[in-house]
C-alpha cells in the first residue's frame, strides 16, 4: 500500500454557500498550501459569476501574494476542468504552473506507487 498517490497537480476546492440574512448566495474558493492560514489563498465571487470564476480568483490571489515576483510563465492557473464532487456544490480544480498540464492526461501504471 502506498500513502502518495503516483502523481498529482495541487487543487483548488469550489464550494457553493447559499444565501445569507445580509449577503446572497456565492462561490468559495481556497488553495491550500499547507496547514496554517497563510499558507491558504481563498477567494469569494457571486452565485452568477460561477465556480470557474472562483477558481481564477484564487489563483489570481496566490499569484498576487506568493509569486509577485517570479516570471509570468510560472504563475498559477486553472489547468483542467473542474471534477464535481458531489453534483454541483462542490467541484475542485488541478491548479499550478502551466508546464503541470501535461501531467494530468497520465494515468498511474498499474501496480505503482
Amino acid at each position: 500500500m502506498y500513502s502518495h498517490p503516483f502523481r498529482y497537480v495541487p487543487g483548488c476546492s469550489v464550494e457553493y454557500r447559499g444565501p445569507t440574512n445580509t449577503q446572497g448566495g456565492k462561490w468559495a474558493a481556497v488553495i491550500k498550501r499547507g496547514r496554517d492560514r497563510a499558507d491558504q489563498y481563498r477567494a469569494n465571487v457571486p452565485f452568477a459569476d460561477g465556480p470557474d470564476a472562483a477558481a481564477r480568483a484564487a489563483v489570481a490571489r496566490l499569484n498576487d501574494e506568493l509569486l509577485e515576483d517570479r516570471p509570468r510563465a510560472e504563475h498559477w492557473v486553472v489547468l483542467g476542468a473542474a471534477l464535481s464532487m458531489d453534483g454541483g456544490d462542490r467541484y475542485a480544480y488541478p491548479v499550478g504552473p502551466p508546464n503541470l498540464a501535461e501531467v494530468l492526461p497520465l494515468a498511474a501504471p498499474e501496480g505503482q506507487p
